[in-house]
């Protein structure tokens, strides 16, 4: 079984479902964090409502002196399926120990936690137990931009029928149930816990009173559920998750199946440990929101909800998994947002777990949408989705094309990077945009618009061509932030100047007098401007639109310590003071897209060295330890690599097959992926290196037939079978064993 641990402190973590996530911190309490509904992110989310903002337990040992405390856990463990809290040093003068184990149930809007206290003394202990918890009804954020505002005051009762608590908001449908394995001895109101919080929830407890004799070990559970549509519906699952007897055992059975897709089989244990616990943190960020939708949202505590830019990333980390109805159904939500938000083509940024867009879209996110929807396509070949998404698809090509205010071909606007002073023609939005293009043109092939396919190419092409030309920065040997003119870096020079550290404030002024001198002749003209360095730069090789001899240069130049720290990639050059998971793992698979192994495998090394060090079990957003504690896009940099490069899996259903061309790092001398999903089957792959030959063994079954593209200069042995390439790729079948 995976388990990490770690002595308790104030970092943060998270019990989940597809439907509730409880996230305090790993000392068993529940700190108030969070901007977005200021210090509301924590606690128990049953989205788009919250329930609680926590719950905490009192222990009274009657025979122990001063032993009438609110327990904090000095121990703590993660599994896939839930947590563990250890309790027993700060438990003062009494032979009790406790562990907690919460565990959220699939398919049911609730959570159970469970006490187990043992008397390892040699004598009996009267004990008096108090479980509080702290109501907190209220509406995910920006829902009070659809009139959805949070009522005055939870109300709440005790049902004896029922054996249970029931609060309900004010004004809204919105519900809360909390009950025990047993009746309580009290049922008490108006309480205060041991964490202050602001809010107009119900806070209450449950009391008990338990004898323990000497070595005996007793067990209390409690039950909590919620909904945020019917008083029913809420009671209706408290009672499942109050008679339910195997949730356990489905939550682990969940994660063997997703462990064992894509399986990878290595000497080096702790990268497979990390690999492993980046598809559990993945599956913990589903939400299915009921009639608001089911989809990958983007990280916890921070971002709960739906992101276009995050998913245009994770998607293709969550295909290399197999997971091919979680990438479907997040599409499909995305799709809907941006019919119903914006209704233009363009792909919604950010859409709460309660149907509210919060950001229609930036630039760069509809050109990656396409592309990242015809990479569904082409390992799954649902043509269905591809009909019924066309319309709108054509449309988000007509807004693309719309954004390019000048005829330089150039979309304007926001990319990735949302920083002031960056809104004007970005890399990564010009990069994306032409990937775009590309994958219309070939959904237009597949649905046998081959008039519109050609109109598209050719937009595609000529993008390209710009990109290679106007971005490319000859004497630096790398693409550019931004194609633009000087008025505009001047008219934005305050804004670009304001975020930028007070130590490199004076060097960077001068490096921006610097390039404003050199493009003085230029006027009005609009060229290529290094100005921030941003890890975007990356996006030409990341998406192959780059020649080789650029690339060359480039993905040389990016992998020094200019841009590259000790967790990663720097988000930019020039400030190089912080690193996220992101700009690592697309700078990787840049990389491993032009036969970078050694390079690609260093960089997930450095991500992956981040493990644990904000949360047990999970990789930050900011490496190595803040932002988000665990975030969807890692999976990109995780999964694509490994899956994609080093073992050379990549469906192509549009030219009916499964293309294999790996490319391994010299560091896995021996390496197996088992159960990779593709179209109509799974394969399985083992590589070993011998000497100057590669051999690799494929078993499995496709309905796509298999190809292998071995590298240049290179000797392969495919399933027995000796074949040598000379100074260009080949191509030959391969059958199956």
């Amino acid at each position: 079984m995976m388990k990490a641990k770690t002595q308790a402190a104030t970092r943060l973590t998270l019990c989940a479902s597809e439907r509730l996530k409880c996230i305090g911190s790993v000392d068993g309490f529940f700190p108030d964090i969070g901007h977005h509904e200021e210090q509301e992110m924590g606690g128990v989310w049953l989205h788009p409502i919250k329930l609680l903002d926590g719950f905490w337990l009192r222990l009274h040992d009657r025979a122990a002196a001063n032993v009438n405390t609110w327990i904090h856990a000095d121990g703590f463990e993660i599994t896939p399926e839930g947590n563990r809290f250890l309790y027993g040093n700060g438990l003062g003068h009494t032979p009790v120990v406790i562990t907690r184990d919460q565990l959220a149930p699939e398919g049911l809007g609730g959570l159970v936690v469970t006490y187990r206290l043992t008397n390892t003394g040699p004598e009996s202990r009267p004990l008096a137990l108090e479980f509080l918890a702290q109501t907190d009804l209220r509406p995910v954020w920006f829902s009070e931009t659809i009139g959805l505002v949070d009522g005055n005051r939870d109300t709440g009762t005790w049902l004896p029928e029922e054996d249970v608590f029931l609060s309900k908001d004010q004004d809204h449908e919105w519900y809360v149930a909390v009950g025990a394995s047993q009746t309580p001895t009290q049922v008490q109101g108006d309480r205060q816990g041991p964490q202050n919080t602001h809010n107009n929830g119900v806070a209450f407890s449950l009391v008990f009173d338990l004898e323990l004799s000497p070595g005996e070990e007793k067990t209390l559970s409690f039950f909590i559920a919620g909904s945020y549509t019917s008083r029913s519906e809420c009671l209706a699952d408290y009672r499942r998750l109050a008679t339910g007897t195997d949730f356990q055992g489905e939550k682990a059975r969940r994660y063997q199946t997703l462990l064992s897709r894509s399986l990878l089989t290595l000497a080096d244990a702790p990268f497979v440990e990390v690999y492993n616990w980046i598809k559990v943190n993945t599956d913990w960020l589903i939400q299915d929101s009921g009639t608001h939708g089911r989809g990958l949202t983007a990280g916890l505590p921070e971002y709960p909800w739906w992101f276009g830019c995050d998913n245009a990333y994770a998607l293709q980390g969550v295909l290399a998994l197999g997971d091919f109805e979680l990438c479907r159904d997040t599409l499909q939500l995305l799709l809907d947002s941006s019919r119903k938000a914006n209704g233009n083509g363009r792909i919604v940024h950010e859409v709460t777990t309660g149907g509210v867009c919060a950001h229609p879209g930036n630039t760069q996110e509809t050109g990656h949408f396409l592309f990242t929807l015809y990479e569904y396509y082409q390992w799954t070949g649902d043509r269905d989705f591809l009909e019924r998404a066309f319309p709108y698809l054509q449309k988000s090509v007509e807004w693309l094309e719309a954004q390019d205010t000048d005829g330089d071909l150039f979309p304007s606007g926001y990319g990735i990077i949302e920083i002031a002073g960056l809104n004007s023609e970005m890399i990564d939005s010009a990069v994306y945009t032409c990937a775009g293009y590309h994958s219309f043109a070939q959904i237009c092939r597949v649905l046998g618009q081959e008039t519109l396919a050609l109109a598209w190419e050719e937009k595609s092409k000529a993008l390209k061509q710009a990109i290679n030309t106007q971005f490319w920065d000859a004497e630096a040997g790398l693409y550019c932030d931004t194609f633009t003119s000087v008025a505009v870096v001047k008219a934005n020079l305050e804004a670009i100047l304001g975020r930028v550290p007070a130590a490199l404030k004076a060097d960077t002024a001068s490096l921006m007098e610097a390039l404003l001198a050199g493009k003085t002749l230029l006027g009005e003209q609009e060229s290529g401007w290094l100005i921030n360095q941003n890890w975007v730069i990356n996006t030409p090789m990341e998406m192959g639109l780059a020649p080789p001899e650029k690339a060359e240069q480039a993905l040389a130049k990016l992998h020094t310590d200019r841009f590259i720290g000790p967790y990663g990639m720097y988000l930019n050059g020039l400030y190089r003071d912080t690193t996220m998971t992101i700009s690592t793992g697309v700078m990787a698979v840049a990389q491993a897209r032009y036969g970078h192994a050694d390079r690609a495998l260093e960089l997930l090394k450095r991500m992956f060295q981040t493990f644990g060090m904000a949360t047990p079990g999970c990789v930050s957003e900011m490496s190595p330890d803040y932002g988000c504690f665990v975030q969807a896009w890692t999976a990109y940099g995780a999964f694509v690599p490994v899956v994609q490069y080093f073992f050379g899996v990549r469906p192509q259903f549009h030219e009916h097959r499964v293309l294999l061309a790996p490319s391994m790092p010299r560091d896995w001398p021996e390496a197996k992926l088992s159960d990779v999903r593709v179209p109509g089957g799974t394969l399985t792959l083992s590589y070993r290196r011998e000497g100057d030959s590669q051999h690799l063994r494929v078993e499995g079954n496709s309905t796509l037939p298999l190809w292998f593209q071995g590298q240049p200069r290179s000797t392969w042995v495919v399933n027995g079978e000796r074949l040598t390439s000379q100074e260009k790729e080949f191509l030959v079948p391969v059958g199956l064993g």
